[in-house]
């Protein structure tokens, strides 16, 4: 017996299940946690306890504990001209945000305006034991190594429970001038973890 297959009716079902699918997977991890409603040293530090701790990064040959980020936050009731503005793209919540200095986790608050990012600064690769620092460096990492043409970037944020560590804390590194405006480059919010495994 020969069965036929209507190729167009075959990609729009895949297009749908593959909506479903993501919007299933949005569903069951909850991202409220990113959502800044008092920006300060303590709501971050709450975010990064959850990402250190909770969180791994997987790409599609390796997995990575975070381990060095920084936050940065611009809102009217919490100015940071450090932060990058969103001239070319306004990625929401929990999207990837690519800019000269590397990739952040987006942060973004539709109610006030306010937005900022978690600047990955290092990364340990679980699966091959090693440890990648520089903002640069984790981006590479992260992002590269995938076919420009038969596959997309399976660069993603899962569930993940590590043994709890304490995070530590510390101005943040290598800021320019505008992170000078109202003492910015004075707030602690860059945190990191020392006992990886």
């Amino acid at each position: 017996m020969i069965v036929l297959v209507n190729t167009h009716y075959h990609r729009q079902f895949s297009t749908v299940i593959g909506y479903f699918q993501t919007t299933l997977n949005r569903l069951n991890m909850n991202l409220d946690f990113l959502n800044i409603s008092n920006p300060s040293e303590m709501e971050f530090k709450t975010i990064a306890n959850k990402l250190f701790n909770y969180f791994a990064i997987q790409t599609y040959d390796s997995t990575y504990r975070i381990t060095d980020m920084e936050f940065y936050w611009n809102s009217v009731s919490h100015k940071d001209e450090s932060t990058y503005h969103r001239k070319y793209v306004d990625p929401k919540s929990g999207e990837w945000f690519f800019h000269y200095s590397g990739v952040d986790i987006a942060l973004k608050n539709e109610t006030t305006g306010g937005y900022g990012g978690i600047l990955l600064r290092a990364v340990y690769d679980i699966t091959h034991d090693k440890l990648y620092k520089g903002p640069m460096v984790c981006a590479m990492r992260l992002f590269s190594g995938t076919s420009a043409f038969e596959t997309a970037i399976q660069t993603k944020i899962v569930q993940h429970t590590f043994p709890k560590v304490d995070l530590n804390m510390s101005p943040r590194i290598g800021l320019g001038k505008n992170a000078k405006k109202n003492d910015a480059d004075k707030l602690p919010y860059r945190f990191f973890i020392t006992h990886i495994k």
